[in-house]
């Protein structure tokens, strides 16, 4: 057997041991405690038989307590037996070699676990439930853990181990004054290791770990990667790996520390890995984990020089040491850090030891490198001293040119041949990189060639490291031959070592670098095509039959609408696939392509088209919620798709993006003959990406028919009924029905309640929603109290960080700052967009939103510098994003426009108007939006001194105006219209003025009837009826509301004063009185 194979098997076999060992770590916990309540329960009996002889109750409390002991008993009997069958499973683990085999027994150990597990969970019920509850928590500590693990490898996946040393050689480290010293001083624990790429620092890193953890150091080790992946070389990534490593290093991580509960907020939040936090709070976690293991640590870190710090949360250079630094110190630890020579990093130096790797210094090294590479190439023994002396004056200590040398050598057809390439061998690495690729057209098969070239360009442009499985799938190798193929095409520019797929030394992909961006075709290798041939190989993958299969998509379907359910084993991608690598990438491929084939477009339509991409749709959903991942998807596609020639944007169609697939869907459920609900899940669906997509018509529609199904189906009250409903009512608030969507989802609210309990994710949100809907009936304080318990129970369920949690206190800061607490409501605005902005950069379009909200308060508040400078932010954002017809760049206008009438900038005010009133296609169809509009241009011309103009356009509005019409917005102009009125004082102004107010309250006394229809009000209730509107336009709702009690009068329609949906959320920025108007 290779020694290749055998690491395969060997990393195999670890792999399932982990799982294994972890499922037997949670039943082997459930066993001790019963053990422990089983010796308690027995101590507790005959104490209390001893106490109470012959009393009739201590009889029956004894026979209550030999009952439970006879489930524990059960219970224990189960468990312990799935232990003794684990354990000698796993110890046939350990002497397996056979790969069917190894299959067989993860079959064995399944079936073994999942009968156990329903005997045991069985028992369970009748155990007393303090102890079913701590068992039960343990076991779901344990999963909640595992689901850590698994994000933080998005952000740090596993990377193969650094290349192991040569016998005889690194030693002369451990002898060098400066690591003696670092190794005996507390007062210089950094360490900086330099040296020129090439002379072997990653495997001097690696002889440093081997070496001081068979001393019994504590030490963790990461390797930035740039030369394997982008996403392998920046904090983030360190910061991930290290708290993987801390936990593999502990016993576990206990539920109530602050590191468990920040580390499952932050993997809750972030769905995408931990490259979408701020450095600063997932190295809090790190920090929090150095400390509770109480252990000094050796940190070993390679090829800094490799970090990547650009990125909108990633910190810079000085602040990353900084911050490690200080932890090494409050832990006592010490790190050594190998480096390239960088003038980034010799302020940082001078604080710490450090050892230059210089020629000299490496060159006994080297030579008993190219002394034993030569005898293994098995060349001439007549030629060695030749060559050695060759490596001697030309190496400069680099292990690396010494390498590729011996490589080129080693290519040699006989000693003529030989003696040749010593007289001719290129002086540099990058053209020993060039004499290999080309030397690779006489070598290989044209098949073979393409091949080659095809994995190089694969591994140049992966957006993480691949493993050898996952380019077997990806090119359909035969996966026990795969690393010796891929290794004898790609030798010495890449490797299989460590069972990863990557370049051999960061200069490969710094010379394929150099090479793409001068457009050097001469190697035969097209680094434009790059991104195409990783998208044609996504879609392949992601095209592939098992994708289509109806169970597999049901399992994530139903998932995502119960929170309860759990996604079958069998219906998620096979382990080691390119299957996780297409899903997460194929779209990012796709549109960098530059000049796309016609193969590669049919391919990506026959994808968006097919069930495969219901599948792939459905797993987006349960990794990164909702539609979030679908519909961004479908943003950047379009965005590609309108640069493509015509002819190709026809191979492509979006007009049926996602439609065509979930219609597809629901009819294969129905011909099927599966379970009923399946059609409606699917269709409850498509009318979620309606609403999304902006489709009012189709989304009402479609939610309807899909409540009345599910209500014929299952009954009102089954939890995806009221799932529909709650979807019913989001349309219709949304379609300004606000009314009915309120008492849709007080209803609810009500059953959820009682079906689902208080804390279920479903119940919060439908309450958020509820909270909306009192929020647009201006029942602010109702919708603050809504989103008070809202907002609690997503705190203590998912943390602070949380994007539930956050999303809460924008929706009540709202509420707030309605109620008149501005300052209150600016503050935890404010807050909002600087913890958006740390977890997730100045990009983020929750923050942009939450700026809106800033710069509103702020101009309310009189800040009018501060908010021009927030609301020209956030539109620079918007404008490219939308267009100008849409309410969402439309209301950020206005509300612009309205920020420099308030600052006294009159012409800017007035472009602005212009620029709306040219954008909009129909402004008047937009009724509030237009009141709006109209009445800055009203207040505008009254500035300029154009009083009559001003109060003829804002009167006209009024006259025309239906009474279902009414708004905040108008109402505001009645305010200010009147204002002009009586200013001007002309001949029956005062009596418009108070005209203008008709209709808007009514009395309540009973001792008022006019008796004629549509008789005007009198000039009490006109007069009662300005005054309150003046009130609540102040935000003094509650002396609004004492006014017209005292008068007993109420107003006519509580909708006049609604908030009106749609755009962004800002509706009234017309509260501030002009004050040259009063």
């Amino acid at each position: 057997m290779s020694s290749a194979t055998e690491r395969l098997r060997i990393s195999i076999l670890n792999s399932k041991v982990g799982k294994f060992e972890g499922k037997l770590r949670e039943v082997r916990n459930a066993s001790e405690l019963v053990d422990k309540e089983l010796q308690t329960h027995a101590t507790y009996g005959g104490a209390f038989a001893a106490i109470t002889p012959g009393c009739q109750f201590g009889r029956s409390c004894i026979l209550i307590n030999q009952l439970g002991l006879d489930s524990l008993g059960n219970i224990t009997s189960d468990v312990h037996s799935l232990m003794d069958k684990i354990d000698r499973t796993l110890e046939r683990v350990q002497h397996l070699s056979d790969y069917t085999l190894q299959q067989q027994l993860d079959n064995e150990l399944l079936v073994l676990t999942h009968e156990n597990t329903r005997s045991v969970l069985s028992e369970l019920k009748s155990l007393p439930l303090s102890i079913t509850h701590e068992i039960l928590d343990q076991m779901q500590g344990t999963l909640d853990l595992t689901r850590m693990k698994q994000w933080l490898v998005l952000s740090a996946t596993e990377t193969s181990p650094p290349v192991p040393h040569a016998d005889d050689t690194c030693s002369w480290l451990l002898q060098h004054p400066s690591f003696l010293k670092w190794t005996q001083s507390e007062e210089t624990p950094v360490l900086w290791v330099q040296g020129h790429g090439g002379c072997g620092k990653s495997v001097m890193a690696g002889y440093l770990q081997e070496h001081l953890t068979a001393e019994g150091s504590n030490t963790l080790f990461y390797r930035f990667q740039r030369s394997a992946s982008t996403t392998q070389s920046t904090p983030t990534s360190f910061a991930s790996s290290l708290i993987s490593q801390l936990l593999e290093r502990s016993a576990g991580l206990p539920s109530v520390t602050g590191a468990y509960h920040q580390l499952k907020n932050l993997a809750t939040q972030c769905h995408l890995g931990p490259q979408q936090c701020a450095i600063k709070t997932i190295w809090a976690v790190a920090a929090s984990l150095l400390k509770m293991c109480g252990s000094q640590f050796i940190f070993i870190i390679d090829a800094m020089d490799e970090c990547s710090f650009d990125g909108p949360s990633l910190p810079g250079r000085s602040a990353f040491l900084n911050t490690l630094f200080e932890s090494i110190r409050e832990t006592r630890s010490k790190v050594v850090i190998f480096t390239r020579p960088e003038p980034m990093f010799v302020t940082a130096m001078q604080s710490g030891l450090s050892i230059f790797m210089a020629g000299d210094l490496l060159l006994p090294d080297v030579m008993t490198f190219a002394r034993r590479e030569y005898e293994q190439l098995g060349l001439p023994d007549s030629e060695m001293d030749r060559v050695l002396e060759l490596v001697h004056s030309s190496s400069h200590g680099s292990f690396r040119w010494t390498e590729l040398l011996l490589h080129d050598l080693g290519q040699s057809l006989n000693i003529a041949d030989l003696r040749t390439r010593i007289r001719t061998l290129p002086p540099s690495i990058g053209e020993l990189y060039r004499q290999s690729l080309l030397s690779g057209v006489h070598r290989f098969s044209t098949d073979e060639l393409e091949c080659r070239n095809a994995l190089l360009l694969t591994i140049f442009q992966a957006q993480r490291p691949l493993r050898t499985t996952e380019i077997a799938h990806a090119f359909s190798l035969r996966p026990e031959r795969a690393e010796i193929v891929i290794s004898g095409l790609c030798k010495p520019l890449a490797s299989t070592f460590g069972g990863f797929f990557h370049f051999s030394h960061p200069s490969v992909r710094e010379f394929f670098e150099l090479c793409h961006q001068t457009g050097d075709d001469s190697l035969g290798i097209s680094f434009s095509g790059s991104h195409g041939l990783l998208a044609e190989k996504s879609l392949s993958c992601l095209l592939e039959e098992r994708y289509a299969d109806l169970h597999r998509i049901e399992s994530y379907l139903i998932a995502n609408y119960d929170e309860n359910a759990h996604i079958y084993t069998d219906a998620q991608p096979r382990e080691g696939s390119f299957y996780n690598y297409a899903f997460r990438f194929w779209d990012y491929h796709l549109v960098r392509t530059k000049a796309p084939s016609k193969h590669l477009l049919r391919q990506a339509n026959n994808f968006i088209l097919s069930l495969q991409f219901a599948y792939w749709s459905e797993r987006s959903r349960q990794d990164y919620g909702e539609l979030v991942r679908v519909n961004v998807v479908f943003g950047t596609l379009v965005s590609w798709h309108k640069g493509l020639s015509s002819e190709n944007q026809a191979l492509l169609g979006l007009d049926n993006y996602f439609e065509r697939a979930y219609s597809l869907l629901g009819t294969a459920f129905d011909c099927a003959k599966m379970d009923k609900v399946l059609p409606w899940l699917t269709r409850m669906t498509i009318g979620d990406f309606y609403f999304i997509r902006v489709l009012p018509d189709k989304a009402t529609s479609t939610h309807q028919q899909v409540l009345a199904g599910l209500q014929g189906l299952l009954g009102p009250r089954h939890h995806l009924t009221l799932c529909a409903k709650s979807g019913v009512a989001y349309v219709k608030l949304y379609a300004g029905k606000i009314r009915v969507s309120n008492r849709m989802y007080n209803e609810v609210v009500n059953i959820q309640r009682e079906v689902l309990g208080e804390r279920s994710s479903h119940f919060l949100e439908t309450l958020l929603y509820k909270g909306q809907s009192e929020y647009y009936m201006a029942d602010f304080a109702a919708a603050i109290t809504t989103w008070t318990k809202v907002s609690a129970e997503h705190l203590g369920l998912l943390g602070p960080e949380s994007w539930q949690y956050l999303g809460t206190q924008w929706w009540y800061s709202q509420g707030v700052a309605y109620m008149g607490h501005l300052d209150l409501a600016l503050q935890i605005f404010q807050s909002i967009v600087q913890k958006r902005h740390e977890l997730f950069g100045p990009g983020d379009s929750f923050a942009n939103v939450t700026q809106s909200s800033v710069g509103e308060i702020q101009l309310i508040l009189g800040q009018h510098e501060e908010s021009i400078a927030t609301i020209q932010d956030v539109l620079v954002w918007r404008r490219e994003v939308y267009p100008p017809s849409s309410v969402f760049r439309l209301d950020i206008e206005i509300a612009l426009a309205i920020a420099y009438y308030a600052a006294g900038m009159k012409q800017a005010a007035q472009a602005m108007v212009e620029e709306i009133e040219e954008g909009a296609d129909n402004l008047h169809s937009l009724f509030e939006r237009y009141c709006q509009v109209a009445h800055l241009k009203g207040l505008l011309l009254a500035e300029e001194g154009f009083i009559d103009m001003a109060i003829h356009l804002l009167q006209n509005i009024v006259t025309e105006a239906e009474e279902d019409q009414n708004n905040r917005a108008l109402l505001w102009i009645r305010l200010d219209l009147a204002t002009l009125l009586k200013r001007r004082d002309a001949e029956g102004d005062r009596d418009q003025a108070s005209a203008n107010f008709d209709n808007i309250v009514k009395d309540i006394s009973g001792d008022y009837d006019s008796g004629i229809p549509d008789e005007p009000d009198p000039p009490r209730l006109l007069a009662v009826a300005e005054k309150s509107l003046r009130l609540v336009r102040a935000r003094r709702h509650h002396e609004a509301r004492q006014e017209l009690n005292l008068e007993q009068v109420d107003w006519r329609r509580s909708s006049d004063f609604w908030l009106w949906v749609g755009g962004t959320f800002y509706k009234d920025f017309f509260q501030i009185t002009p004050l040259d108007l009063t």
